[in-house]
């Protein structure tokens, strides 16, 4: 129990700080852009500058940065206080129901940070299924990445509740993957042996720290991506290309999935970054306010499947390096098969229970 009631608790701080913060800088940015906009420079460079780099850069600070930065305090905290190791032997029982002892949820608990590390974290268990099976889950696990995607598209627009239901949904996903990775990938479940830490208030200055060097190593590798993408995206449209791609697109975006015709377009960005999905998304709807352009249904499909699908070409590369070409490939064939699915059941679903109200 004080373990749920810890994971509830990091939830819900992040929701409402982060929630809080978006706000705020995207009601900044709205009046930044009208200042921008009024500025005596050349109309087609002005399009270019706002349009091609600055809105998304802006996206990404409104949307992104608001639910990383307590994340990764909190992260920092529970690691620093030698609370984890308490969580690996707390979930002992629930880990071998899936052929592992809790030690592998030290890994999968790292994925809520990044999965990167998670998977390169697989190594501290003992055998080479082991390994993968965590590893496997590890990527099942909403990153910060997909956190931004949750609550900055569900949680601010379909409230509390709504989001915490996803994060539910991949825990319950990653039990059934363990469990049918279990069954098919022979062994037996090992014992659990590890040295448990005191728990201690973590200094401040180490906290806060640790959080400044991953938040750098976020802005420094995601920003120059953010802005690329939206270079590329704003010379796809201007060249006419965007129309023709989402039209095409559209049979199964709008028809199987039930989203907008550019989904397609930036699902397909969002393998470079999670986060970037939804910066895309705010660009190319020229707005980060997505209850004005979304169904609650389709920002819930969306979140869901950015959630599920394909990890980011950072986690592939950790996957092949750790588990070779064929496994790396296996697994990223298969989360895009899965989310799909599952987008195209809760879009159903979702339509079925609006017809019988």
């Amino acid at each position: 129990m004080v373990l749920v009631a810890v994971m509830f608790a990091v939830f819900g701080l992040i929701f409402v700080l982060g929630g809080r913060l978006s706000s705020t800088l995207d009601a900044l940015f709205s009046s930044l852009q009208k200042v921008f906009m009024a500025l005596p420079i050349v109309p087609w460079l002005r399009d270019f500058l706002w349009g091609g780099i600055l809105q998304g850069i802006l996206a990404g600070v409104s949307v992104a940065l608001p639910y990383i930065v307590p994340f990764y305090i909190i992260l920092s905290f529970l690691e620093n206080s030698g609370y984890l190791a308490r969580m690996a032997f707390l979930t002992d029982a629930i880990m071998h129901r899936m052929g592992l002892h809790g030690k592998a949820f030290i890994p999968i608990i790292l994925g809520f940070g990044c999965n990167v590390p998670a998977v390169l974290g697989t190594r501290i268990m003992e055998r080479d299924r082991d390994r993968f099976i965590a590893g496997v889950l590890a990527t099942l696990v909403p990153c910060s990445a997909r956190t931004v995607v949750i609550l900055g598209l569900v949680g601010a627009f379909m409230g509390f509740w709504p989001a915490l239901s996803l994060y539910i949904i991949s825990l319950i996903i990653v039990f059934i993957v363990g469990r049918v990775l279990n069954r098919f990938i022979p062994g037996t479940n090992p014992g659990l042996i590890m040295e448990m830490p005191k728990l201690k208030w973590p200094p401040l200055r180490i906290t806060l720290k640790q959080t400044w060097f991953r938040l750098k190593d976020f802005v420094i590798f995601a920003f120059p991506i953010i802005a690329a993408g939206s270079i590329v995206l704003y010379v796809v449209d201007k060249l006419g290309w965007l129309i023709p791609l989402t039209t095409w697109a559209a049979p199964f975006t709008q028809g199987v999935l039930g989203l907008p015709p550019v989904a397609l377009v930036v699902l397909i960005f969002g393998v470079l970054r999670k986060e970037l999905a939804l910066i895309m998304l705010a660009t190319l709807m020229h707005t980060s306010q997505f209850g004005t352009v979304m169904t609650p249904q389709q920002m819930y499909v969306f979140a869901l499947i950015v959630m599920l699908y394909v990890p980011c070409v950072s986690t592939i590369a950790a996957l092949k390096r750790e588990f070779g070409n064929r496994r790396a490939a296996l697994v990223s064939a298969g989360e895009i098969v899965l989310a799909l699915t599952l987008g195209a059941m809760v879009n159903w679903g979702w339509n079925l229970v609006s017809l019988l109200r």
